[in-house]
């Protein structure tokens, strides 16, 4: 994704396209699977923690990133779909976690996933899959 399309989608959720969000945004891109966010502070160590911490909390609430996974104390970050926005984030979607190179990736199933439980109204299912990746398979 380009510099022009992140700052067309900060503005379309009525943010402004500071050079902390750009490029927030295009290190989370170009890490080519969910980044931790260990590795997020690394890429972004001219900012400090608090500014890196609203500014992920912001981009969250606008629907442009969200946490697709955590363990251990490390939380995983992915750039959104066309179809989040700041009233819903719609994941359609699993997050799959590479035991060998550790990469998590989002993974659309070739079969939806249905949980039903009687007498309960569920609002979000979070489904988490480890195994190989194609890659290091």
């Amino acid at each position: 994704m380009t510099d022009q399309y992140f700052k067309e989608l900060l503005h379309s959720r009525a943010l402004k396209a500071t050079s902390h969000r750009l490029n927030l945004l295009t290190n989370i891109d170009a890490y080519k699977s969910a980044m931790p966010y260990s590795a997020i502070q690394k890429a972004m160590k001219s900012m400090d923690r608090v500014t890196l911490y609203r500014t992920l909390e912001s981009l969250k609430e606008k629907g442009i990133i969200h946490k697709a996974f955590q363990e251990n104390n490390e939380s995983y970050y992915a750039i959104c779909g066309k179809k989040c926005d700041v009233h819903h984030h719609a994941h359609d979607h699993v997050h799959f976690k590479c035991v060998k190179c550790e990469a998590v990736t989002c993974e659309i199933p070739t079969q939806q996933i249905e949980i039903l439980i009687p007498n309960m109204d569920i609002k979000k299912v979070t489904v988490y899959v480890e195994g190989v990746c194609n890659l290091c398979n």
